[in-house]
């Protein structure tokens, strides 16, 4: 009997390959989001205080200027109408032969004089300051027009400080995957002749590709000639892919201890492996998996040296597999990656690196 167990798989990566939620350039992008919302309000602020400026001032003085003028045009009123009575009094005494003199007059005159001289004076203030009103508004829109310019400038930098501090994070993000690719365990392999069923033929100027050329349905296998060394501190990950060029029913592969028998090798005690018809197993027992896989799929499985934990991904992406970890009894040489297939046609390419459509960078 199989003991069956779930595995929780989550569509897409896997949470503990999550990055973080905001990037550098979330933060960079927020920041100057930030400061145009700043600078805008800032602009806005600016011209309405000009616009109410100018409509208070000129509004004050034309308030002040309309009630001097309609002041002084009352006196001058008051005064002409004086006069006039004067006018007319003086032509009823020229009638009367009776003159008015030259010193009653004078005062009348002198005050029309005054008045006219207050009336000019009260109106070259006004142009004045009206002038000055425009000089200090031409004086605020000059100091905006810098301020602009220098906030201009501060964003000219913050864009090109934003380019280098990519530039460098890139470099620094290539270096970093560099040196996770250097610990990785890359040592070239390929299909094994010698351990491989009659059934299946290794081809391909690399070894790399396996084809069923037998005529009936059957499990046939083969391993890879060289051996997974799970002892090998100097990397920390052996991984390698498969991508499925014709299938009819099972395709399986992984890592087996290497038997002289190329038949079934998934139920076998040592086992670990991913089947199409989404099977994971481990240490020859069967769990069923969601993601299946066919034709044109690429799949992988990989395992880390230090931990033992498995791990298996699925065109280009990681799922999970909590859990899964080689049994610790087994010698280190004991496991090689194998493949099987189960139908006359079945065909593989298999891919030992160092360059996977999955990121092992991301581990």
């Amino acid at each position: 009997m199989y003991n069956s167990l779930k595995l929780k798989m989550a569509d897409g990566q896997s949470e503990e390959n999550a990055g973080p939620t905001e990037t550098f350039d979330d933060q960079q992008k927020q920041q100057q989001k930030e400061f145009r919302e700043k600078f805008a309000k800032m602009e806005t602020e600016l011209k309405e205080a000009n616009q109410l400026c100018k409509i208070k001032e000129l509004e004050n003085r034309a308030l002040q200027s309309e009630l001097e003028k309609q002041k002084l045009m009352t006196e001058r009123n008051a005064l002409k109408a004086k006069i006039d009575m004067m006018e007319k009094e003086k032509e009823q005494q020229n009638e009367q032969g009776r003159y008015v003199s030259s010193d009653q007059m004078k005062p009348i005159l002198d005050r029309i004089n005054e008045l006219e001289k207050q009336q000019k004076e009260q109106s070259k203030v006004t142009a004045d300051e009206l002038s000055k009103i425009l000089e200090k508004i031409n004086e605020m829109e000059k100091k905006r027009e810098n301020t602009t310019k220098a906030t201009s400038d501060q964003f000219s930098q913050l864009q090109n400080d934003q380019k280098k501090i990519l530039v460098k994070i890139s470099e620094l993000d290539k270096e970093e995957k560099q040196k996770k690719k250097a610990l990785l365990n890359f040592r070239q392999n390929l299909w094994d002749a010698n351990v491989c069923h009659e059934n299946l033929e290794i081809i391909g100027d690399k070894n790399l590709t396996v084809h069923h050329k037998g005529n009936e349905y059957g499990c046939c296998s083969v391993f890879a000639k060289h051996p997974i060394l799970l002892s090998n501190n100097s990397s920390n990950i052996f991984y390698y892919e498969i991508s499925v060029k014709n299938k009819k029913f099972w395709t399986t592969f992984g890592f087996a201890v290497k038997h002289q028998q190329q038949n079934k090798v998934q139920n076998e005690k040592g086992t670990y492996a991913y089947e199409s018809g989404g099977w994971i197993w481990s240490n020859g027992k069967p769990i069923i998996a969601k993601y299946s896989y066919g034709i044109g799929d690429t799949v992988g499985i990989g395992v880390h040296l230090i931990t033992r934990q498995l791990f298996f991904t699925k065109n280009g992406l990681r799922f999970d597999s909590t859990g899964f970890f080689v049994a610790s009894s087994f010698a280190d040489d004991s496991f090689h990656p194998f493949v099987s297939l189960e139908d006359a046609g079945d065909k593989i390419d298999a891919n030992f690196g160092p360059d996977f459509k999955f990121d092992l960078a991301t581990l």
